[in-house]
């Protein structure tokens, strides 16, 4: 095993072993990464099929979108819903409410959980194949928010109006 003090023609190439921490790559980004890619990927792919595969009353496959539901439902009653009220916008009623706020809610959870990925992936120190990762992360997330607005539209299944609470 090579240390962070040998060169390159010691060790019999460019790769260098470090014992330290504090000099070895980190490999944790790149793995979350690539399970955020998975997850957007999965959720992209089986929501079209949502609707066909039910156990008993439930869907097996809209397990997989529970985490943006639940967010999606947090967002919309814990924060949309009391604001509108706040600033006066209400009309009175808990469905135009309702309503008004859905497409709000819908782009915070499409979004919000991306961008708040993104920028712990900027904060923390360099890692290897980082623009590469970020720019899947992105694209990944960019289709999964198209067709998660697109089985919004035109489902009758509505997976994304739950109440969690």
């Amino acid at each position: 095993m090579a240390t962070s003090n040998s060169s390159p023609d010691e060790t019999g190439g460019s790769e260098v072993e470090s014992a330290d921490p504090a000099v070895a790559p980190k490999r944790w980004p790149g793995i979350v990464c690539k399970c955020v890619c998975a997850y957007y990927i999965l959720s992209a792919l089986t929501l079209p099929f949502v609707n066909k595969v039910w156990l008993g009353e439930a869907t097996l496959l809209a397990l997989i979108q529970m985490p943006k539901s639940f967010l999606k439902s947090v967002v919309q009653h814990e924060f949309l819903l009391p604001f509108i009220h706040w600033a006066g916008w209400s009309r009175g009623s808990a469905s135009p409410n309702y309503i008004m706020t859905q497409g709000w809610a819908m782009g915070i959870m499409i979004s919000v959980p991306a961008v708040c990925f993104l920028i712990l992936l900027l904060l923390v120190r360099p890692f290897p194949h980082r623009r590469r990762l970020i720019a899947a992360v992105i694209v990944c997330a960019i289709l999964d928010g198209i067709v998660t607005l697109w089985f919004d539209s035109t489902s009758s299944l509505k997976l994304f109006n739950a109440i969690y609470f």
